[in-house]
């Protein structure tokens, strides 16, 4: 049964390629944007790989046929393919692909056919005009020692539609080469990005080598962005950084292709190889000028690596490396950062100059001033420290992070400064008010010590810590006061007690004036009534009281002296 079912199977797939060849020898050709391609890829032996089969139609077509040519190196899988299940469904078209007969010339080059024929079940174009429309597998075996072609021909598409002849329209499709080539290893820069300065200053840019067999050479394309250009030695010739794994006979030499990039080929002179299996090869050293923009890329293709037999071996892809201008990509913006917080603290000084005038010149409102001018100074600093030694791409948010709090600090110090100024001028008022109350009750005490030492002589000297101590309170009172007034802590609300002095002043004339009532002299009258003037002693001095045991002499208001012995 199994070995009829796989007859029936062979004789299926002659009779569709049979009918295929008979339907495709009827076709017209016809002009149009068609192609079918693979990619190119890199292999080990023994290793399996997958192929994207690529349709580009501008044309719809129903069916689709094609012959891959497979290098010596290479082996088609059998029972690999697969469709495309966006682009050809299982109801729409069937999908075939086998080994066929190749030609003398290419058996005896050992290139293997394999024929994709992709044939409709009806009348079903194949889905969309771009994409992959089958898949399938090749292995690497012993001979796939160099880069090789796999070459696409016989590529012929149907149409469902008729020429005006009856012949069905199809379309012959161009040929196409790609390029398998032994997966040797891969090439690498060590880093992904790196950042230039546009004053001239140079940067190394290393390439490194991963290696599954032995390398004695290698060739590569290097494209550098307008701006961009090789650092070069005394002579002229591109500076190089050797490797520790180039052996001495290895050298790099250089040319400038008609394109502009530059041609780079690590070379020498006997078979010696790389030493080790894994690190960097060379350096190069790039800088920039003024013109190098922001962001622009160097790249390296169009690699061949030569292995110790001699064999040239394509590396698939291309290497690229993002450059930065730090001058324009970091030291402007925060530099603009800078700026617009210089520009800002400019405004916030004028608006305290203009606002706070009373106050812009006083210690706590310099100190406050300087303070942030200090902070922006020091964040210059920062940013051009870390530009000139080449962190600044890496730290730029840590060096900018300060940004946002001298911000903040430029707006809490107006604030501060408008307060203060607020403060200061109630603080005056305040003080103004206070010492204004003070001096008042300041002069009730004058006028009532006045009072006793003038009309009250005679007891004057009994009162007089009294009115020390009420003197005292007045002066405790206005010490608080200016205090208060120095820490500018006065305000609206402030006031003075002075209810108690007060209240000692009047208490202290009253009990003057009992006293003056009491006293022996008190009511010594002078000539109808005459107030007492004053109390003098024989010598002519005057006294408070009368003293015991002498003549006192006392003088009245109408011009009458009398004297009288006390005893």
């Amino acid at each position: 049964m199994t070995k009829n079912t796989k007859t029936s199977m062979r004789r299926f797939a002659a009779k569709c390629l049979w009918i295929w060849g008979m339907v495709m020898a009827f076709v017209a050709s016809a002009e149009a944007e068609n192609k079918v391609t693979i990619d190119n890829f890199n292999i080990k032996v023994d290793e399996e790989k997958t192929i994207s089969v690529y349709l580009e139609n501008s044309d719809p077509m129903v069916g689709l046929q094609m012959d891959f040519k497979l290098p010596k190196g290479l082996d088609f899988v059998p029972n690999s393919v697969q469709r495309d299940e966006v682009r050809l469904s299982r109801s729409s078209h069937s999908i075939y692909m086998n080994e066929v007969q190749s030609s003398m010339e290419d058996m005896a080059k050992g290139i293997k056919t394999v024929r994709l024929l992709i044939q409709p079940n009806g009348i079903y174009n194949i889905a969309g005009d771009r994409g992959a429309v089958a898949y399938f597998k090749v292995r690497a075996n012993e001979n796939m020692v160099e880069t090789s072609e796999i070459v696409l021909d016989n590529i012929v598409g149907s149409s469902s539609e008729f020429e005006e002849s009856g012949n069905i329209k199809g379309y012959h499709l161009d040929s196409y080469t790609a390029h398998v080539s032994p997966n040797v290893g891969f090439f690498y820069l060590t880093e992904d990005s790196i950042c230039v300065k546009n004053d001239g200053s140079v940067k190394k840019v290393s390439l490194g080598l991963r290696n599954y067999t032995s390398v004695r050479g290698m060739e590569a394309v290097l494209s550098l962005p307008e701006g961009l250009s090789l650092d070069t030695e005394a002579n002229g010739a591109p500076k190089f950084e050797y490797g520790e794994r180039l052996p001495q006979n290895l050298s790099i030499s250089s040319s400038i292709l008609e394109d502009g990039r530059t041609k780079l080929v690590l070379s020498g002179l006997t078979s010696e190889t790389l030493k080790g299996d894994t690190g960097v090869v060379f350096s190069f050293f790039v800088k920039a000028s003024e013109t190098f923009q922001e962001v622009a890329e160097l790249s390296l293709d169009e690699i061949i690596l030569s292995d110790n037999a001699g064999h040239g071996i394509n590396m698939e892809g291309k290497l690229v490396m993002k450059v930065i201008n730090s001058f324009i990509a970091y030291y402007t913006p925060a530099n603009d950062s800078i700026q617009g917080l210089r520009t800002r603290y400019e405004a916030a000084v004028e608006k305290i100059n203009t606002e706070a005038a009373n106050v812009k010149d006083s210690a706590i409102v310099v100190n406050a001033v300087q303070e942030v001018a200090v902070r922006i100074e020091d964040l210059q600093e920062s940013v051009n420290e870390a530009y000139a030694n080449e962190t600044l791409a890496t730290i730029y948010d840590e060096v900018l992070a300060p940004v946002v709090e001298i911000d903040t600090a430029i707006v809490d110090m107006v604030e501060m400064v408008l307060d203060y100024q607020q403060k200061v001028t109630a603080n005056e008022e305040a003080y103004t008010r206070l010492t204004a109350d003070i001096a008042a009750v300041q002069a009730k005490l004058d006028a009532a010590k006045t009072t006793i030492e003038t009309d009250y002589a005679e007891v004057a000297e009994q009162f007089t810590a009294d009115i020390a101590a009420l003197q005292e309170d007045i002066d405790s009172i206005s010490n608080e006061v200016k205090d208060l007034y120095d820490e500018v802590k006065l305000t609206a609300e402030s006031q003075i007690d002075a209810t108690a002095i007060e209240a000692g002043i009047e208490k202290v004339l009253a009990d003057a004036k009992k006293a003056h009532e009491g006293s022996s002299i008190a009511g010594v009258k002078g000539p109808e009534g005459a107030e007492l003037l004053g109390i003098y002693t024989v010598s002519g001095k005057r006294v408070a009281a009368p003293l015991k045991g002498q003549v006192n002499i006392f003088k009245y208001s109408d011009g009458t002296v009398k004297k009288f012995y006390m005893k």
